[in-house]
C-alpha cells in the first residue's frame, strides 16, 4: 500500500503519520545514508508524505518522500537550479545555466580547511576582514597601504638632520 499522510510528530526514532483518521506508529524516513554521504533531514511536523506499507501492514511501514504544500513550498522552479532552503530562511543554491554558486545565510558561517584553502579569480569583500595571523616573505600591490593614519608611501621620519623624503 501506497498512501499520503502529514507528520504528526517527530522524534529521534521516527514519526507518526496521520493517514486519513489513522496515527501510524513511528516509522523511518527515507535519507541518503552510505559511506560516501549522510544527509539527516526529518521531514518537519505538518509536512505530506508518502508512506508505504507492504500488504498494507503499517507497523513495517517506511516514509519514502515528502510532497511540497503551501507550508513546505519548493525554493525554486527553475529546471536549471539546485536549490537547498533552510527553515530559518539559509539558502544554497547552484544554477548550472549562470554557472554561479550563491550562499545566503541566516547567521554566521564557518569554513574549516586544515590543509588550506586556495582561491583562483577575483576576491570582493564587503566588510570587515579580522586576520589572527598573517605569515608571508613578501606582500606586494601597487595601492597605498595605511595604518593608524600613517601612509606607507608618503610617510617621513624625522632625524637630527630634518625630516626625510618619502619613500620612492
Amino acid at each position: 500500500m501506497i498512501a499520503f499522510g502529514v507528520v504528526k510528530s517527530l522524534s529521534d526514532q521516527g514519526a507518526i503519520i496521520t493517514i486519513a483518521d489513522i496515527d501510524t506508529p513511528e516509522l523511518p524516513w527515507s535519507t541518503i545514508a552510505n559511506k560516501n554521504l549522510s544527509i539527516w533531514s526529518p521531514p518537519p511536523v505538518g509536512a505530506q508524505v508518502i508512506v508505504f506499507a507492504p500488504n498494507g501492514d503499517l507497523n513495517s511501514a517506511a516514509i519514502i518522500g515528502q510532497l511540497p504544500s503551501d507550508s513546505h513550498p519548493l525554493p525554486s522552479k527553475s529546471e536549471s537550479e539546485i536549490v537547498i532552503a533552510f527553515g530559518d530562511g539559509t539558502l544554497i543554491k547552484y544554477d548550472l545555466s549562470d554557472k554561479k554558486f550563491t550562499g545566503e545565510f541566516a547567521g554566521d558561517a564557518t569554513l574549516k580547511f586544515p590543509q588550506g584553502l586556495e582561491i583562483i579569480g577575483d576576491l570582493s569583500v564587503s566588510g570587515k576582514v579580522t586576520a589572527e595571523t598573517v605569515k608571508a616573505d613578501t606582500i606586494t600591490g601597487s595601492s597605498d597601504v595605511s595604518g593608524g593614519g600613517i601612509s606607507l608611501k608618503n610617510h617621513t621620519h624625522s632625524t637630527k638632520m630634518g625630516p626625510t623624503s618619502p619613500p620612492s
